[in-house]
């Protein structure tokens, strides 16, 4: 078991198991400009989760945080359509993950 933390919609934050997740997209965030992003779904708690990672510093050294997100910004800022995200969600484990991350190839 891996812990981890988001905040919610409203604020609160929940606790869950980084190890049970479903990897559904990597790129660039747009809550956070500069940022790096990996989207998860949380089955636990029925959530899409935006994990995201600054730009490191002098040091090497970034800043990290998880929180949770809709299907709407997942639409906007990914180019998922409805039908990939029912996808995913009828079937997780046979989503082929998709990475926009700089330097890597979808």
């Amino acid at each position: 078991m891996m812990p981890c933390d988001y905040t919610s919609k409203s604020g609160q934050v929940i606790g869950f198991d980084l190890d049970a997740v479903f990897d559904l997209v990597g790129g660039s965030s747009k809550l956070r400009s500069g940022w790096s992003s990996l989207v998860v779904f949380v089955p636990s708690t029925n959530a899409f989760v935006e994990l995201r990672s600054s730009p490191q510093d002098y040091r090497g050294n970034s800043a990290d945080e998880a929180e949770e997100i809709d299907e709407k910004y997942i639409q906007n800022t990914f180019g998922l359509s409805e039908q990939q995200l029912a996808s995913f969600k009828s079937n997780p484990n046979k989503w082929q993950f998709l990475d926009y991350r700089e330097g890597k190839n979808a």
